[in-house]
């Protein structure tokens, strides 16, 4: 059976579900696990926008579900020292995961843990245009 996660995500529910003390979910809550890979498991633990994407290059470029985005920690930012930078697989910036979702994923990302990204929906007509999936890699 599948491992299960609160819909609200937070830093206990989160270390509970990767120690394996979780048991019982929250009615109704359902997290995602895809096929395991060669380092174990992946596990969805989130779906989210890119933030700040009016400041960047995320107008300049194509996106389409499916594309991988790159993640890469930005501890000494002045705003945030749990920022976590988007990019596109070629290189663009496209912004940030959103400070409200950032820190467990920060916390995983400085313990040394493959946290990854994917684009799940684009819509140029709205906020938050690019939605992405966040996974963890060896769950």
């Amino acid at each position: 059976m599948a491992s299960r996660l609160p819909l609200t995500l937070t830093r206990r529910t989160l270390l509970a579900a990767l120690s394996g003390t979780l048991g019982m979910a929250a009615p109704g809550a359902r997290a995602r696990e895809s096929a395991p890979t060669k380092q174990g498991r992946s596990l969805v633990l989130r779906e989210t926008y890119v933030a700040g994407t009016a400041y960047y290059d995320a107008r300049r470029v194509r996106l389409r579900p499916g594309d991988v985005l790159i993640l890469r920690r930005e501890p000494d930012n002045a705003y945030d020292d749990l920022a976590i930078e988007v990019f596109t697989a070629a290189g663009p910036k496209l912004g940030y995961v959103p400070r409200a979702d950032n820190e467990p994923f920060a916390r995983l990302m400085d313990a040394g843990r493959a946290v990854t990204a994917e684009v799940i929906d684009v819509n140029s007509k709205r906020y938050g245009s690019i939605r992405m999936r966040l996974t963890l890699h060896g769950a």
